[in-house]
């Protein structure tokens, strides 16, 4: 026995067997009528339809033959789909190719077999209709043409199906290019439109005629005409085409913004496209860029026409808080510190709209070090001893993992830490205490921040993260606040690489944790970190006089203000602005210059030649982009930063610059 071999095009001929969608489909007369006439007009007791598929031949129908199908290694209609013309076996006995096949040494006993293949739309053969007899017989050039005129019925009936697929196809193009809201089109590769659907004639207000007869670049705005030709260009090389925005003019002379996307079959020179009007998105999209640029410039005035003078405001109500002008009578200081305590209170709802504004815009910098845990929260605790007081509770620190490092922002985590202590101490009961815990757990560090609060309200806890969330009905709305801190303080620790949540007990407190990735040094050994010392004010020698500090500020009451912060420190020398800085530098040298680099008027100044003649400490209303961060030697900004912030920082750099030089090679 000789197997059949497979056809040259075989992928291409079981492509077309499986478009026409009848393997395995149950009987059917028109095919079964077929059959029936061929065993009665050649007298033969089999005749089959058969489908050769990659592994079988299957018979769609037959007489006959009691199987649905056969391998394809032992069948013959395999041998006669490779001829294009009628297969004839006139004894199977007597043939090489069959006289050991199965089907012939058993049931059915095939001796005699004729086929002639059966082809597909595309001329695939596909399968044949045969004939079989238990007996060798002759099978001549009129029967042969009888059998062809059957095999012909028998293909119109196999492709009857698929011609109308393509009909309804082709209905339901036409139905969704009429009903489609986009633009649908085919065309030429050189832009001249050969199917339009509907929306081009209601979008653009041509006739389907006109758009027909004008090609597309003749629609293009002329500066897009040029990027336009390029797109079509590469489509027609036959590259993907990326998706493609140009301006087309309109019936009434309006211009449209189409946003395209297409593909082109090069071989056909055909360019399948789907265009969609976005000029109002385009026109939403400019409005929003204008809203994002006035919103900018609010931000810009509120940052520094309120951060300005609260800041001075404030500084003015410590100084006289800490009895800058005298003991002040009980009344009076207990007045003041109304005053400062709900400056403080403006102060940070600023900052969290701006923080929140500069978040969502992706313009909140982050400088990245390696930090120990432990000092920072050490500074947390000490700038809250004083709120603590006011709230009549207190903050332990207790640390478990000291000398635990992480790669952080110290500005920034000391701003998550003053959210989440703030909040503890604001919900502590009277002479309860809030504890700042430092733990090691597995690969992280956590933070925790513990009160002996009221807890969460359950119906909160799943919005306490959300902006401008409060717990409505709680004591929070008679505490105060923005509701905006714990959604900053999350978005600050995951910019960090941490997470921030929480665990809650009704009347038993709440606890915050903060966790963030271990930092281990890997090569090198970093420095110690010598602590700033706090001295009363740095002297060169025994009988050497106070340091003179240049201040260069437009803000007269904010010059006022540091120079009574700074009034045990050194002596401040004022200027509002380039000019008086200049003046002041060529009178003398300075260890130490602070500077508000943002100008009233919305410009900034000069700082190339404060940096060349002295330290610079930025203390501005405004944060400063990391390369400026860079350059100078402290970046305060000033409604984050108290009086003794300012004069510790200030005290800090010039008693480093009123320290000696070692000889050089001495560490």
């Amino acid at each position: 026995m000789i197997p059949p071999p497979l056809p040259p095009d075989e992928p291409r001929r079981l492509q077309a067997l499986r478009r026409l969608g009848l393997l395995d489909t149950p009987a059917e007369e028109r095919f079964d009528r077929i059959v029936r006439m061929a065993a009665r007009t050649f007298r033969v007791p089999i005749s089959l339809v058969s489908l050769v598929d990659g592994s079988r031949q299957w018979f769609k129908a037959r007489v006959g033959m009691d199987t649905s199908s056969t391998a394809r290694s032992v069948s013959f209609c395999g041998h006669a789909i490779l001829t294009p013309d009628t297969f004839v076996v006139r004894d199977a006995l007597d043939d090489k190719r069959f006289f050991d096949n199965p089907l012939v040494t058993a049931e059915p006993h095939v001796r005699f077999y004729a086929g002639h293949p059966l082809h597909a739309a595309d001329g695939s053969p596909v399968g044949t209709l045969c004939l079989m007899d238990r007996r060798a017989r002759d099978f001549g050039p009129e029967e042969r043409q009888q059998l062809e005129d059957l095999a012909s019925w028998v293909e119109l009936e196999l492709n009857a199906l698929t011609l109308q697929q393509a009909r309804t196809a082709l209905a339901q193009q036409e139905r969704f290019f009429e009903l489609s809201v986009d633009m649908l089109c085919i065309a030429g590769v050189e832009g001249t439109f050969r199917q339009l659907s509907r929306a081009w004639s209601r979008t653009l207000g041509y006739s389907e005629q006109t758009l027909r007869a004008t090609p597309l670049l003749e629609l293009v705005h002329e500066e897009d005409r040029a990027s336009t030709t390029e797109w079509l260009a590469r489509g027609a090389r036959g590259e993907l085409l990326p998706r493609f925005e140009h301006r087309c003019r309109g019936q009434d002379g309006t211009w449209h913004w189409l946003q395209w996307n297409a593909t082109v079959n090069p071989e056909e020179g055909i360019f399948y496209g789907v265009a969609r009007d976005v000029t109002e998105q385009k026109r939403l999209e400019a409005e929003r860029r204008q809203m994002e640029r006035m919103k900018s410039e609010f931000v810009s005035t509120v940052s520094h026409e309120l951060r300005t003078p609260l800041t001075s405001i404030r500084g003015s109500l410590g100084l006289l808080e800490g009895g800058i002008l005298g003991e002040l009578p009980a009344q009076a200081q207990d007045m003041v510190r109304i005053a400062r305590t709900n400056t403080e209170r403006l102060i940070r709802l600023i900052n969290d709209i701006l923080d929140l504004e500069k978040m969502e815009s992706g313009k909140l910098d982050f400088h990245l070090e390696p930090l120990e845990l432990d000092a920072l929260l050490a500074q947390a605790v000490e700038a809250h001893q004083g709120y603590a007081r006011e709230c009549g509770a207190s903050v332990e620190l207790v640390v478990e993992a000291p000398g635990a490092r992480v790669l952080a922002d110290g500005d920034r985590f000391l701003q998550v830490l003053a959210n989440l202590l703030s909040n503890a101490l604001k919900f502590s009961p009277r002479g309860e205490r809030v504890t700042l815990r430092l733990e090691r757990v597995g690969p992280r560090l956590r933070v925790s921040v513990e009160d002996r609060g009221p807890g969460i309200p359950e119906a909160f806890r799943g919005r306490i993260f959300e902006k401008f969330a409060q717990a409505d009905g709680s004591d929070s709305r008679r505490k105060g606040g923005t509701g905006l801190g714990l959604s900053i303080a999350r978005a600050l620790a995951e910019r960090m690489g941490g997470t921030l949540d929480f665990v809650t007990t009704k009347g038993a407190g709440t606890t915050f944790r903060v966790e963030l990735p271990e930092w281990h040094a890997e090569a090198s050994v970093s420095a110690p970190s010598v602590p700033p010392q706090q001295e009363p004010a740095p002297r060169a020698g025994p009988h050497a006089a106070r340091p003179r500090v240049l201040h260069v500020e437009a803000d007269e009451d904010n010059r006022r203000v540091v120079a009574n912060v700074l009034r045990d420190v050194a002596d401040v020398v004022p200027a509002s602005g380039p000019l008086e800085a200049e003046s002041a530098l060529r009178s003398g040298p300075f260890p130490l210059v602070i500077a508000e680099p943002v100008l009233p008027e919305g410009g900034v100044l000069p700082l190339a030649p404060l940096l060349a003649a002295a330290p610079v400490v930025l203390f501005s209303v405004r944060e400063a982009e990391p390369e400026l961060a860079r350059q100078v030697s402290a970046v305060l900004v000033k409604s984050r930063t108290s009086n003794e912030e300012l004069r510790s920082t200030v005290l800090r750099l010039l008693l480093s610059a009123a320290q000696p030089l070692p000889p050089r090679g001495v560490p």
